[in-house]
């Protein structure tokens, strides 16, 4: 692990717009915070690429042009992130995990994997574009190809292809650390800096400067949005990450705690001039191939980097940038995958389109404009479908269960019997202002429809677990419509939650409390008791 870690930490540092060092310096207390706090026995918590590049989003605005500043409120990031994942994880905040739907988070990280590769490409190329977005940036890089450095550009690929090589047919071999030693040999032995190929440099050697950035308290203030960004997403991969290993092992991670354990990383990597950390899948991964079995592991990586701080970065100052970028690309190559693309359009639209919009969205408008757009894409999803929920008209089929007659939707089930003058229908979601006046315009145009006219209509409230105001007003303006039109209302199976409510509210009374039922069978037989028809019986 710490082979893996030393090389990555160096390069995210770049992507995050800090030194080097401070990859290394992040990761020693993100490790202890979370081997304390954390549930997890496999996850790996250090720097990463994917909240590096929001790092780097978020900061840059805010520096203005200042170094020192800069990696001042990229250490400040971090502890706003710490303690904002803290707080909310002692709130029992856990549940935040399911904000970003499936397709919405992969067409998120898809786009971003997409930024953070096409952010290296001046690494390896040699040369820089005007940035404006990846498609924007990248015609930049065809134009202006002939001013790309040969040198870099054989470095940077020759790099890559290793890494790909080493993963591919020699897994037990830390390819990182390898392409680095190689790097640093190559560069140093035929001097490759005369030809124009750029290295890291002098890294400072000693402890990791420890204490609270050097920042205001309107810069904090000015830093919680981000830190809103890096927490949905680090949290999200993270957890991702942690439910993967204990499920594979027979243990439960408690999501709440996890924020916790992200929160303490997240505190230690700022305190000590790091920049924002969170759960690697990729490490964890080969931290559960290698066998760890508990958290001991985190705690001998993270001395194992503070001697690397210590006494190793003179090592690496010949080390090539071309080969850090080489790193970066390889680590986010994974993420770039499109298969999950088939099968949300296989699923349907409302999965595909989403995860294409969030995917061109961070490709075209940034990495916080893309990280928005995501949340609102979920949001939005959730509000649609909860304001078009399946619905059903009801019909009475052969068969109990525990001495209920069976009530089955009429159009998946055609020998399903409907009485005369009686709509049985279903509400199968729980009732609140966006989906409420779908249950009142259904109901009014199955009533205005029937063949014969309706006398009756029966809300089967079982999928109801719910009501708020706004469906309890519109319940009463359906009861009350109806009327006017001669038809009763009735409620069968209605939960207590719900009925609270309705009773909280006045809805219950307004309607009639006699008009709620334990049974389907019972509402069908008050109904047909007030037509002066005999109920039915067993065997109806």
């Amino acid at each position: 692990m710490w082979a893996l870690l030393v090389p990555e930490a160096m390069a995210y540092a770049e992507i995050a717009g800090v030194p080097p060092e401070a990859g290394l310096y992040a990761a020693p207390l993100a490790l202890i915070g979370y081997a304390i706090f954390g549930t997890s026995r496999q996850l790996n918590v250090g720097p990463s690429s994917t909240v590096a590049i929001i790092s780097a989003a978020v900061v840059a605005p805010l520096a203005g042009g200042d170094a020192e500043l800069y990696i001042a409120l990229t250490a400040a990031l971090a502890i706003v992130t710490g303690v904002m994942c803290i707080v909310l994880g002692l709130v029992r905040g856990g549940a935040l995990a399911n904000f970003l739907s499936d397709p919405v988070l992969k067409g998120f990280l898809v786009g971003l994997a997409i930024v953070v590769a096409m952010g290296q490409l001046d690494k390896i190329l040699g040369y820089e574009v005007e940035s404006g977005g990846v498609f924007y940036e990248l015609y930049g890089y065809i134009v202006d190809f002939a001013e790309v450095q040969w040198p870099t550009l054989a470095v940077g690929v020759v790099s890559l292809a290793l890494l790909f090589v080493i993963e591919r047919w020699l897994p037990k071999v830390p390819g990182a650390l390898t392409v680095v030693v190689l790097s640093i040999v190559a560069v140093s032995a035929f001097g490759l800096e005369q030809y124009g190929v750029h290295v890291v440099g002098e890294i400072p050697a000693g402890l990791p400067p420890i204490g609270f950035p050097d920042v205001t308290l309107d810069q904090l203030v000015s830093l919680m949005p981000g830190g809103d960004a890096v927490l949905l997403v680090a949290f999200d991969e993270s957890l991702a990450a942690a439910k993967q290993y204990a499920n594979k092992h027979g243990y439960k991670v408690d999501p709440n705690q996890e924020l916790i354990g992200i929160g303490a990383a997240n505190v230690g990597a700022g305190m000590s001039s790091g920049f924002v950390v969170d759960g690697s899948l990729s490490k964890s991964a080969a931290a559960d191939e290698a066998g760890q079995k508990t958290q001991m592991s985190s705690l001998v990586v993270a001395a194992l980097v503070l001697l690397t701080v210590l006494f190793l970065t003179p090592l690496f100052q010949n080390l090539a940038e071309a080969t850090l970028g080489a790193i970066v690309i390889h680590a986010v190559w994974g993420l770039i995958r499109f298969g999950a693309f088939k099968r949300y359009w296989a699923a349907g639209w409302q999965d595909f389109a989403p995860a294409v919009i969030a995917l061109l969205g961070v490709m075209t408008i940034g990495i916080l404009g893309g990280l928005i757009l995501a949340a609102f894409l979920s949001l939005l999803l959730v509000l649609a479908r909860a304001s078009a929920p399946h619905t059903a008209v009801l019909g009475r089929v052969a068969g109990e269960v525990e001495g209920e007659r069976v009530y089955l939707d009429v159009e998946a089930h055609p020998d399903a019997k409907t009485l005369p003058g009686l709509i049985a229908y279903r509400f199968d979601a729980e009732l609140f202002f966006a989906n409420s006046a779908t249950l009142r315009d259904d109901v009014l145009a199955l009533v205005d429809d029937a063949d014969p006219p309706a006398r009756g209509v029966i809300i089967d409230a079982e999928m109801m677990s719910t009501i708020d105001y706004t469906g309890a007003a519109r319940i009463v303006e359906l009861h009350e419509s109806l009327e006017d039109r001669g038809v009763s209302l009735r409620f069968a199976r209605t939960k207590v939650p719900a009925m609270e409510l309705l009773e909280s509210t006045g809805a219950a009374d307004a309607i009639g409390r006699d008009r709620f039922f334990t049974s389907i069978r019972e509402a069908v037989n008050d109904f047909l008791l007030s037509e002066g028809k005999e109920p039915l019986s067993e065997d109806d």
